[in-house]
């Protein structure tokens, strides 16, 4: 294997590649769909107690889940599949992510989801697939049921209630200049900051 340099220079040897992907659709039934992707990969050759042996790239993990969600963010559907696992039990928690159907995304998601699913009743790699699939969700909703042409914001400036998004980061903080041009009626002003004192 030809040896890589990281930024500094110094020569390293990949030994594992972990891709996620995430697509978001709009269905014709007006809901809102994510499919998201997990693929791990060594570069080399290896045995595999259950598989026997791997060739370089053949997946160690290739997980898929998929999530339905209607315009509340409340999920009407889910899907997992497994295609690509180290043990044969992990196929067992196929099913896990159906417990979610009926909740809704938003505030207190994460412990929605350590309710509703134990730590030892899933999959960690299916579990971490849930964030970037929830922010994807996110984003494919942002910009409305019909984009074309427009700012992804234009269709929510005179929203009555809060979209998802406002006070859910940095840029988005209530007292911060986005949310005060954008959305300035959920505008709130930046606290006092405190002077330092000279003693």
């Amino acid at each position: 294997m030809t040896p890589d340099t990281n930024a500094n220079g110094v020569p390293r040897r990949l030994m594992h590649r972990r891709s996620v992907e995430c697509v978001g659709y709009l269905r014709d039934d007006g809901l809102w769909e994510v499919e998201a992707r997990l693929v791990d990969t060594k570069p080399y050759a290896r045995e595999d107690r259950h598989r026997g042996l791997q060739q370089p790239e053949d997946p160690v993990h290739d997980i898929r889940l998929r999530l339905a969600v209607d315009d509340s963010f409340t999920i009407r559907e889910t899907g997992t599949t497994m295609a690509s696992t180290p043990y044969p039990s992990c196929l067992d928690v196929e099913g896990i992510l159906q417990r979610l159907v009926g909740e809704r995304i938003g505030k207190g998601w994460r412990e929605i989801v350590r309710r509703k699913i134990g730590k030892l009743e899933t999959c960690t790699h299916l579990a971490e697939l849930l964030g970037p699939a929830v922010t994807t969700l996110f984003q494919i909703a942002t910009s409305g049921k019909d984009p074309e042409g427009r700012g992804a914001l234009d269709h929510q400036h005179d929203a009555k209630e809060p979209p998802f998004f406002v006070g859910g980061c940095y840029s988005w903080r209530l007292d911060g200049p986005v949310v005060a041009e954008i959305f300035p009626q959920f505008a709130t002003k930046p606290a006092e900051k405190d002077e330092p004192s000279i003693l």
